[in-house]
């Protein structure tokens, strides 16, 4: 009262809706016997969220890419390349449209991994073979070129231990990545799809 003559700001407003949110997950959390500790934190978003995947050695990022308006699709946009330019660990997102997929995420049964060939997305099919539990979708999208020369590549990249039972499906497309992947998994029914960023792209 004596900060804020005139009444609180909406900003307190907001971290205090957060803070009950937040309690609410530890709940829900807890009572699965999942150890839990969260925080409201200010400050420049990319930089609060690289100091606390520092702080707490985290293996996985998970960012969330809902957002009510244009301008916060676009922020949540900026954030993410952001993050993938300098986080030291793997970045899952996660759509508003992924609560179908998510009983069997937590598994990888079906996972389309798309590749640019660069070695940086080389790995990523390399990390999506590995935890793909039942179908792997290696997606190559050319804009002009020549097919059968990508798909001769993409076969031999994938699979890389030929005595592994995993279905895998090679596919060359022409097209916008930014269009044909999303496409592709939704015609794939895919649960996840891996990206490998290059650093400091």
């Amino acid at each position: 009262a004596y900060a804020f003559p005139e009444g609180a700001p909406k900003f307190l407003a907001a971290n205090q809706a957060a803070r009950e949110e937040l309690d609410r997950i530890e709940g829900e959390a807890r009572t699965m016997g999942i150890a839990v500790h969260s925080v409201v934190e200010s400050g420049v978003v990319c930089e609060r969220i690289l100091q606390s995947l520092a702080g707490h050695h985290a293996d996985l990022l998970v960012l969330g890419t809902r957002a009510r308006t244009e301008a916060g699709r676009v922020a949540l946009g900026s954030i993410a390349r952001h993050l993938l330019a300098r986080a030291h660990c793997p970045i899952m997102t996660v759509s508003p449209q992924s609560a179908l997929a998510m009983p069997w995420t937590a598994s990888c049964r079906h996972i389309l991994a798309a590749t640019d060939f660069s070695p940086a997305s080389i790995e990523g099919l390399r990390f999506a073979h590995q935890v793909a539990t039942c179908n792997l979708f290696a997606l190559y999208v050319t804009p002009d070129g020549d097919e059968a020369e990508a798909l001769e590549r993409l076969r031999y990249l994938a699979p890389f231990n030929e005595s592994h039972t995993l279905p895998l499906e090679h596919i060359v497309i022409k097209g916008d990545p930014g269009e044909q992947i999303p496409a592709q998994a939704a015609e794939k029914h895919a649960d996840l799809i891996v990206l490998r960023s290059e650093e400091h792209t």
